[in-house]
């Protein structure tokens, strides 16, 4: 029996959310997926990237519900609806940290590492209600150190070309300028070519050994014709 929908609605104002999700054709299944003793903990869009064997296509954007009892990812296409779901406890190691564009969160489950990414502002409190689904395993996070007091030896030599750069990297000076708009463009997009060209390198390797199983499954049905005398 489907979840009713007032129920969602008291769910959704108990975490700070309105009605606005109901617009979303994948939230309108979820009275559907939900149990009936289920509580909706967060919810968000973004992007899901996961494991390369099945693979889960880059575009378009997903509906990532936490509940009390697991991580419910849904996305709506034409004619169906992709749902993955982890239940509590079959995710064993959760890392996050921001991107140059977005939050990212990597999943650690028995099936392999899944990536979310969402908007930096939706960050902090779906980034929370995940943590109740991996109990007793701290949650890594981005960290950002205060600069150390800068040796006197290191002061003097750290005009030289690329002695600056090292020591900011070592937290023993403070971070360069922020970079222009520009070029974090330009670097987000080769960022993502990059990204682009490397899944499409690892399903060629996955292609070819596929295909070299193929072959050495027929190898060892074929018939031994001796040899002529």
């Amino acid at each position: 029996m489907p979840v009713d929908r007032s129920a969602i609605d008291a769910q959704l104002r108990d975490i700070g959310e309105g009605d606005r999700w109901w617009e979303h054709r994948e939230f309108r299944a979820l009275p559907h997926i939900l149990h009936a003793d289920e509580r909706i903990l967060g919810i968000v869009r973004g992007k899901l990237l996961g494991v390369r064997r099945p693979r889960i296509g880059r575009a378009g954007a997903w509906l990532f519900v936490t509940t009390s009892q697991r991580l419910i990812c849904l996305k709506q296409e034409q004619f169906a609806r992709k749902q993955v779901e982890f239940a509590a406890g079959q995710i064993t190691r959760v890392q996050q940290g921001s991107r140059l564009r977005a939050y990212q969160i990597a999943l650690d489950t028995p099936q392999g590492r899944y990536r979310i990414r969402i908007s930096k502002e939706d960050a902090f409190r779906f980034a929370g209600s995940i943590a109740g689904l991996v109990p007793g395993q701290p949650q890594m996070m981005d960290a950002t150190l205060e600069p150390k007091p800068l040796h006197p030896a290191i002061a003097a030599v750290a005009g030289l070309p690329g002695v600056g750069r090292i020591a900011a990297r070592a937290g023993l000076l403070p971070p360069p300028e922020p970079a222009t708009r520009a070029h974090v463009d330009r670097l987000e997009a080769t960022v993502e070519r990059l990204q682009v060209d490397v899944e499409r390198l690892q399903q060629q390797v996955a292609f070819l050994e596929e295909l070299l199983r193929q072959r050495a499954a027929e190898a060892a049905y074929l018939p031994t014709v001796p040899a002529d005398r």
